[in-house]
């Protein structure tokens, strides 16, 4: 009688060590795909700064013009004008082929991708840049403090103040 009992007990052994295992296994798995998520927000991050970077350096080659750039959370910008890269523009017709440009790398570098520029209430010449990408997480929620426009619903942004002068 005695062994049977003992026999069981190795049998109730292995399963708690298999149980042990396969929490531990699933905890790496867990951490793996948390992992993986910030790396992909870090990613959106950097391709949203550098976006709102090309954007501050246009802005300062065109600064006579900086009025122009100016663009609200959903508006999207015309493709009607010339293309500057191939031909000569004036002032207006390069502002406006930046927000093309501008428009085209949020459509092909970010989930959902959306900007806004605007002028900053109170500092004379001072602009600020925001883009926005999708993520449900909002890993990089902004507010809407110094009198910036608010960020999305369900996305993250990335803002850059600049001040275009020339």
């Amino acid at each position: 009688m005695q062994l049977k009992r003992i026999q069981g007990f190795a049998l109730m052994e292995a399963m708690a060590a298999l149980l042990v295992l396969v929490l531990g296994i699933l905890g790496l798995l867990w951490m793996h795909q948390q992992a993986l998520a910030l790396q992909r927000q870090q990613l959106m991050r950097s391709v949203a700064m550098g976006i709102a970077d090309d954007l501050a350096e246009r802005m300062q080659l065109n600064a006579p013009q900086h009025a122009m750039y100016a663009k609200t959370w959903g508006a999207l910008t015309s493709n009607a004008g010339p293309d500057c890269a191939a031909t000569a523009c004036s002032r207006p017709e390069l502002a406006q082929w930046d927000m093309q440009q501008l428009q085209a790398n949020l459509n092909s570098q970010l989930p959902e991708g959306d900007a806004t520029v605007f002028a900053l209430t109170g500092l004379s010449n001072w602009w600020g840049i925001a883009i926005a990408w999708r993520d449900a997480t909002e890993t990089y929620r902004t507010d809407a403090a110094a009198g910036t426009p608010p960020c999305p619903a369900q996305m993250s942004c990335w803002r850059l103040f600049i001040r275009p002068t020339r």
